[in-house]
């Protein structure tokens, strides 16, 4: 049923959207032509082409020039862009999916016992403190990836006792930290048993892994994330621009 509250193409994705999630139209199956669903809801051809091309931003069809648009997957593939510094929250809501979150653990470890890149980002020795906060975050329901954050118990006092969904509005409101630069390492790798079942993929699944050193506004390490993303759902682009001066 379209609810009149949202835009007419909105209705229309998130209706071919289910047919999809559901295996109305199985991955490969050709979905009806813009004609045609333009008689289905009633509405000009511009609207449901605006429908259309917002499930081939999300993944789930695909247009072949000259052949007609298909099934592609029948869950979201989210698109990253290596030079976008956005918050898990906002990549999802920028392509009309709901993200939540469910915390795994958060407390107080060693250096030495944390993964990525920490000791290097904070320049700790391996029996410093660090924070570590664990969570599991998800997209319209679909576990997407387990994220491991650390931080120093000097520059965020009291974040444990504090709501831990939403990590980059809590550095800003609470914290007057703002994330501006980042480096990121990206590799592939497998997944193991535990990161399996949170992920609800089999184990030894390709996962993307990220680890990724976050400065503040002032240029300094505030925040080390590392991240295991299942590689099913996510693409990652990067433009390449040619050196004029070694072309020269």
């Amino acid at each position: 049923m379209m609810d009149g509250r949202e835009l007419l193409y909105v209705q229309i994705q998130r209706d071919l959207r289910t047919r999809i999630e559901t295996g109305q139209w199985p991955i490969g199956e050709k979905i009806p032509p813009e004609p045609e669903l333009q008689r289905t809801y009633n509405t000009s051809r511009g609207t449901v082409r605006r429908a259309v091309d917002e499930l081939v931003r999300q993944g789930y069809v695909v247009k072949k020039p000259g052949k007609g648009t298909f099934v592609r997957s029948t869950s979201p593939i989210l698109q990253k862009m290596l030079s976008e510094l956005a918050s898990f929250t906002q990549q999802l809501t920028a392509r009309g999916l709901t993200s939540t979150t469910r915390l795994l653990s958060a407390g107080r470890i060693r250096a030495a016992e944390a993964e990525g890149r920490v000791q290097e980002g904070f320049g700790l020795t391996g029996e410093a403190e660090a924070i570590r906060i664990r969570r599991l975050r998800l997209g319209d329901g679909v576990p997407l990836a387990i994220q491991t954050v650390y931080l120093l118990p000097a520059l965020c006092p009291g974040i444990l006792e504090e709501d831990l969904s939403h990590l980059f509005r809590l550095y800003e409101t609470r914290y007057g930290v703002r994330i501006n630069v980042a480096d990121e390492i990206i590799r592939v790798g497998q997944a193991a048993e535990d990161e399996a079942a949170l992920l609800e993929i089999a184990l030894g699944d390709p996962v993307v892994i990220r680890d990724r050193i976050s400065l503040t506004q002032d240029g300094e390490p505030f925040e080390v994330l590392h991240s295991v993303d299942r590689g099913d759902r996510f693409q990652y682009r990067y433009q390449i621009v040619a050196d004029s001066i070694r072309l020269a």
